[in-house]
């Protein structure tokens, strides 16, 4: 039977050998702890490269405060805690800038547009215009996230605060709203479309 509280005491005398600028001490949490931690955070994020990031600011962290740990829990709970904060406020920024992007492309739709694209007929954007306009705000942000931002379901779902099942029922009604008024084209040509709006 694992003895846990020897093994809190173990992981109090690393962490304050640690805190004492123990280089030893340091590599072996590093050793034992910075796999595990690279997993959860790709598991969290998709995407390796900021996983090794939010790996690297995890240890800066960890180093700033490792004097607060007391050794009433495991280290490497404590040193996934910190990861998991950091990846909340990567997943925070994330969806800051998305909801960004979504408040310009709909202030694009709102103010009068450039014309960016001289050979397009008058009659062809008012069409697509009209199009847009037919659809629910959430069918339309969805449909403009995901065809001209190219983001994953899983976020959009999470910038229309609703689950992903749901913003995919709203993408695929907004793009059989679309066919319907402008017919069935390619999807290049309706992301071409709706790339042509933004300011």
């Amino acid at each position: 039977m694992v003895n846990t509280k020897h093994e809190h005491r173990q992981d109090l005398t690393l962490a304050q050998r640690a805190a004492r600028g123990e280089q030893a001490a340091w590599r072996a949490i590093y050793e034992d702890s910075a796999d595990g931690l690279f997993n959860l955070l790709h598991f969290q994020t998709g995407d390796r490269e900021v996983a090794c990031d939010l790996v690297q600011e995890t240890f800066v962290t960890a180093m700033k405060s490792v004097d607060a740990f007391r050794g009433e829990g495991a280290l490497g709970a404590w040193l996934r805690s910190i990861a998991m904060r950091k990846c909340l406020d990567w997943r925070r920024g994330m969806l800051r800038q998305a909801r960004k992007r979504l408040l310009l492309l709909t202030e694009a739709e709102r103010a009068p547009q450039p014309r960016l694209k001289p050979i397009r007929f008058d009659a062809e954007e008012a069409t697509f215009r009209a199009a847009l306009t037919k659809l629910s705000s959430k069918q339309r942000a969805s449909l403009l996230l995901r065809e001209v931002e190219d983001l994953p379901f899983r976020e959009i779902a999470e910038i229309l605060a609703c689950n992903e099942a749901t913003a995919r029922v709203h993408h695929h009604r907004a793009r059989e709203s679309m066919r319907k008024t402008l017919g069935d084209p390619p999807t290049g040509e309706l992301v071409d479309e709706m790339e042509g709006m933004q300011p």
